[in-house]
């Protein structure tokens, strides 16, 4: 994910942190003071925490690793974040869309949610076949629905999309959105 989109930003949450594999890829300057990883799985949390100690003090103090569910996030008031990040997510949460709300919750008004995604293809219609064909199997075995309509997700949660960006025969998405305005 390219991360550049978040050197303006004081307070950054990353829903589904998992293991902490997007910790290289934060801005080390000073231009993000704190950056909250969540997830709902307490053991790839701790993977993470053991990846912070790797860090220099001043570099792990930036961090905050919390148990929290994307789509509930109470520990959190309206508005705490100026970016969200979500790599990898929407495929496996149970309602992506509450999800999305619930980001839009939490980020600052004028704030940015950047999503890193694989979903369905509108380009390749093929493909998209081939990913709903294998679809029910690939999330028994994975927990992975990887023929989500992100597009659809994104609308479905009143996101106001600020850029879009498509590879791999449009499966994986980059997008850059806002919280809906009030």
């Amino acid at each position: 994910m390219c991360l550049t989109e978040v050197a303006i930003t004081t307070h950054l949450q990353e829903v589904g942190a998992g293991t902490g594999r997007n910790l290289g890829y934060y801005p080390g300057d000073s231009t993000v003071n704190k950056i909250v990883l969540t997830d709902t799985s307490d053991k790839m949390l701790e993977r993470a925490k053991e990846k912070l100690n790797f860090m220099s003090t001043k570099e792990r103090e930036r961090y905050e690793v919390v148990t929290a569910d994307a789509g509930n996030l109470q520990t959190f008031e309206d508005n705490s974040f100026d970016t969200i990040v979500d790599s990898f997510g929407l495929c496996s949460f149970d309602d992506p869309v509450k999800v999305l709300i619930e980001l839009q919750r939490v980020c600052k008004p004028d704030g940015k949610i950047l999503l890193l995604e694989h979903g369905r293809s509108k380009t390749y219609l093929g493909l998209s076949g081939y990913l709903d064909k294998h679809a029910e199997r690939h999330a028994k075995n994975w927990g992975c629905c990887w023929n989500r309509d992100i597009d659809q997700i994104v609308e479905d949660a009143g996101l106001e999309l600020v850029k879009k960006d498509c590879w791999h025969f449009g499966t994986t998405y980059y997008i850059i959105c806002r919280p809906k305005s009030k």
